[in-house]
């Protein structure tokens, strides 16, 4: 039995919709993640699961309970549902030692000494602060802060565990740690977790899945490696990129031998494209492949199309090379050795060649294809056709 399920979930404030019709499903003992940009809904979704907030319409079934349901009225509290959750900003008591900001769930419970005693320690040293027990919030660091906030939660034994961007306030350095400390948390507990965020490293690094969020509606949910590989649609191809995701829109074009996209932005450069293609010639598309897919050809051949190098960045026997197509005002990221750029200068042309990518329809943005490596699994060539 899945130990969430959401069932077309809606929630407006006012005139602004923040949910629309969200159903989405969370497996036992999962860690599945959401991701989106600023305003997409998905803290409010989050806070719809915990029942912080009421949805409008739909669903929501915490293990065998429906914990929500606009339809019979069905609205548990949240201390009902057997959740756990982290907040972004610790929400920790300042005159209370960390011993009795982990220990207040339990006392608001009427846990019996002994048991809660052993449960806070157990708690802390989950989060690695054992020592820290008589310590005041404001003598901790912001990451001891949130292993704070962490075992608070964790002590109260949730079977889902909820996290709204809880790493977002601290420093590059401190997020790696927490990230795989929550990671073997997760593990420990075995309660099914719900993360948060708008960074698309922690969204892949953390997920057994990833649900994409945009404006209000899910738009994809897939492995962190599937959804880098095969976003459904150009936006979240986009956002799912890191540091950029190069987009190409034109036209497909075909000849005896070739298939070809000619760019809006370059008329005279000609990017070649598998023969799966040939049916679409003429059509309005748009090419979405990461800078790791784009090839350097420090010596192109007239029909290769001819891109500015602006920029390019060595680092660890690498490079991101940065290129000028035409008067598209995206660049067009490429990664290279540092090697291969002894051969390419700063204001000069070099070619690209595409090692894989995915095609778009220029009217929808939904996905018409991919090409290269890896290759694209059946299941998604039945999507295609539909």
């Amino acid at each position: 039995m899945p130990a969430l399920e959401l069932s077309s979930l809606s929630k407006s404030f006012h005139t602004v919709a923040a949910l629309k019709d969200v159903t989405l499903t969370v497996e036992d003992r999962e860690f599945l993640v959401i991701l989106g940009p600023s305003g997409c809904g998905k803290t409010t979704l989050l806070r719809c699961i915990a029942g912080l907030e009421y949805p409008d319409a739909g669903e929501i079934h915490i293990g065998d309970r429906c914990a929500y349901s606009a339809r019979s009225g069905t609205a548990l509290s949240p201390r009902e549902r057997s959740i756990g959750m982290v907040f972004q900003n610790y929400a920790l008591y300042p005159h209370m030692s960390v011993w009795e900001n982990v220990a207040f769930g339990l006392r608001m419970r009427k846990t019996g000494k002994g048991e809660l005693g052993e449960r806070v320690a157990r708690a802390l040293q989950m989060v690695d602060l054992e020592g820290f027990e008589k310590r005041s919030p404001k003598t901790l660091s912001g990451g001891q802060r949130q292993r704070v906030a962490l075992a608070r939660t964790l002590v109260t034994e949730p079977s889902v565990l909820l996290f709204d961007e809880p790493l977002s306030n601290l420093d590059p350095k401190l997020r790696v740690g927490l990230r795989s400390q929550l990671k073997q948390i997760h593990e420990q507990t075995g309660a099914t977790s719900v993360f948060v965020t708008h960074d698309q490293n922690e969204a892949m690094i953390l997920g057994d899945r990833v649900a994409v969020i945009q404006n209000g509606t899910i738009a994809q949910v897939d492995e962190p490696r599937r959804l880098y590989h095969y976003p459904v649609n150009v936006d979240v191809a986009i956002f799912t990129g890191n540091p950029h995701t190069n987009v190409i829109t034109g036209q497909i074009h075909q000849s005896d031998e070739r298939v070809l996209l000619i760019p809006d932005s370059d008329p005279y450069c000609f990017l070649p494209l598998p023969d799966v293609f040939r049916p679409h010639a003429g059509a309005s598309v748009t090419v979405c492949c990461r800078p790791e897919d784009v090839e350097l050809v420090a010596d192109p051949a007239d029909d290769e199309g001819r891109l500015e190098v602006i920029a390019f960045n060595p680092e660890a026997g690498r490079a991101v090379v940065h290129l000028r197509l035409g008067n598209d005002p995206r660049q067009v990221l490429a990664v290279s050795s540092t090697r291969e750029l002894k051969h390419i200068k700063r204001t000069a042309n070099a070619g690209i060649r595409i090692i894989r990518g995915n095609l778009y329809t220029g009217e929808t943005g939904f996905l018409l294809g991919s090409f290269g490596q890896p290759a694209i699994p059946q299941r998604v060539h039945r999507q295609i056709r539909q």
